[in-house]
Formats: structure tokens, sequence, C-alpha cells
């Protein structure tokens, strides 16, 4: 079984770029893609991403002040092929509202669904060829 990234960040889309047949799926969790801080180059320019192959499914929340979803997440998401994106409008469990950059808190819950079908499961279904 190839092995799958969780982890959110840069890291994720990075590894998929440099291993592009190792991993079989990547979940990056507030991925930053763009210029961290704001500015510079970016961290995976579009030309890196549009040659992702590594099923990929983002995950971040609308009011995340730590690393813009709007020119990370969704940019990314308009650029890898195929890829899948869960924009929540505010990180809120049991109750209570957490700080947007805890998306992460969706993923751990295995909250993230698209037609029926959970992240976890999701992940689970993916294989390299």
């Amino acid at each position: 079984m190839a092995p799958r990234i969780s982890n959110g960040g840069y890291m994720s889309l990075k590894m998929t770029t440099v291993y592009p047949t190792l991993f079989a799926a990547s979940v990056p969790i507030c991925g930053v893609v763009a210029s961290f801080p704001p500015g510079g180059a970016a961290l995976i320019p579009g030309s890196d991403l549009v040659r992702i192959t590594t099923p990929t499914w983002r995950v971040t929340s609308r009011d995340d002040t730590t690393v813009d979803p709007q020119a990370n997440t969704a940019h990314a998401h308009d650029v890898i092929p195929g890829s899948l994106m869960m924009l929540y409008d505010h990180v809120v469990w049991n109750g209570h509202q957490f700080n947007g950059h805890w998306s992460w808190i969706y993923v751990a819950h295995n909250d993230p669904s698209i037609s029926g079908t959970h992240i976890w499961q999701w992940m689970a279904a993916q294989q390299r060829h």
C-alpha cells in the first residue's frame, strides 16, 4: 500500500511535486502555495501545481487569518487537476468556534465529505498504480 500524506501546510503539496508517484493521496490542511509572508515568489508555482497527479483533497476555513485561503487553498484547487476542496466558513465543533486556522479539527473528526464520501474513507480508497 502506498503511503498517504495527511499533514497540512506546504509540505504535503511539495512532496507530491518532488515524489509524484510515491503517495496515494494528499490532504493539505490550510495548505500554503503562495509566498509566506505575502509579497515574494510563490512557494509552489502554478507550473508545479498543474503537474500534480496525486489525488488531492484540500481543507481550510474562509476565516483563516494565518494562511489566506483564497491565495492558497482555492488557488491550488483551481490549478491542480481533479483536486477536491472543502472550504468551511468557520471552524465550529461541539458549539465552540475555533480560530480559522484550526481546520484540522474537521479532518481529525472525518467531517469533510463530498457526495457522501468522507475524507478518511476517500484517502483509504486511493491507490498508486
